[in-house]
């Protein structure tokens, strides 16, 4: 799969889950909806709806880790959408060891430069790099570099 279709799969991800948090319905009762907005191969929706799925079993402990990691921020003043990229990209870094780091956190990077507020690719940036850096994902500082969408 190639890194367009998994930002589809990824974009279709975060549409799902979002869908979800806004009306409080089920997969089932919000796939129809979103897959009516875009047009995405079996393979595409396989791979999003692994992170769905993801993203659903490890909610409680994504949220902890963005909570520690957003100082000075309270979890529910942080945009939803954002909140939900975090979480996609912190599942791929986390359990899809195929997927390289630098590539989901730019992938995440460039999704919320493209569908959130004008600061949120900034703030998705520093949240992810933390993330990684706590998990030695990144070893230091200097062989991070800063996502520009």
């Amino acid at each position: 799969m190639s890194v367009t279709s998994q930002r589809s799969a990824r974009v279709f991800a975060m549409q799902l889950l979002y869908a979800m948090n806004i009306t409080a319905a089920t997969v089932a009762q919000c796939i129809d909806g979103v897959l009516k907005s875009q047009e995405i191969t079996d393979e595409m929706k396989r791979y999003g709806m692994t992170l769905v799925d993801l993203v659903q079993e490890h909610r409680g402990e994504l949220d902890e880790e963005i909570s520690k990691l957003s100082i000075g921020w309270d979890l529910a003043r942080i945009a939803k959408l954002d909140r939900l990229i975090l979480q996609v990209a912190m599942v791929e870094l986390l359990y899809r060891r195929d997927i390289p780091t630098k590539v989901a956190i730019q992938e995440a990077v460039q999704i919320a430069n493209k569908y959130s507020t004008e600061e949120s690719f900034r703030f998705v940036n520093g949240i992810l790099n933390q993330f990684a850096r706590n998990r030695n994902m990144i070893l230091n500082k200097e062989n991070s570099e800063e996502c520009v969408p």
